[in-house]
């Protein structure tokens, strides 16, 4: 599963009326940006994402993508979107800007 296909299926559950999960997420986004990457915080918001060690080390970052503008601005994007209402997080913004970014192999 791609962190694509993650950040979709996180939408789907909370359009589906996962109201819990939508709680969940808006809570852990608020934390994320408050204490800011590289904190507990940040990581336990991208865990929701991830589904292996290296999507994990993407979103965090600690996969040597740290400073690469794109990168940088997809991540940000993620935690920053996590704020909006399930009616916003399925734009095709998010999952082209954010999903296809995140996944593209780095060299």
């Amino acid at each position: 599963m791609s962190i694509k296909s993650n950040i979709e299926q996180v939408i789907e559950d909370i359009g589906n009326g996962n109201t819990a999960l939508g709680a969940e997420i808006r809570s852990k986004s608020t934390a994320a940006i408050i204490a800011g990457s590289g904190t507990p915080e940040w990581t336990a918001y991208m865990t929701k994402f991830s589904q292996s060690p290296e999507q994990l080390a993407r979103l965090l970052p600690t996969d040597n993508t740290i400073g690469e503008e794109d990168f940088d601005v997809a991540r940000t994007y993620l935690v920053a979107n996590g704020m909006c209402g399930s009616d916003t997080t399925g734009t095709t913004t998010l999952l082209t800007t954010v999903g296809d970014k995140l996944d593209e192999e780095h060299p």
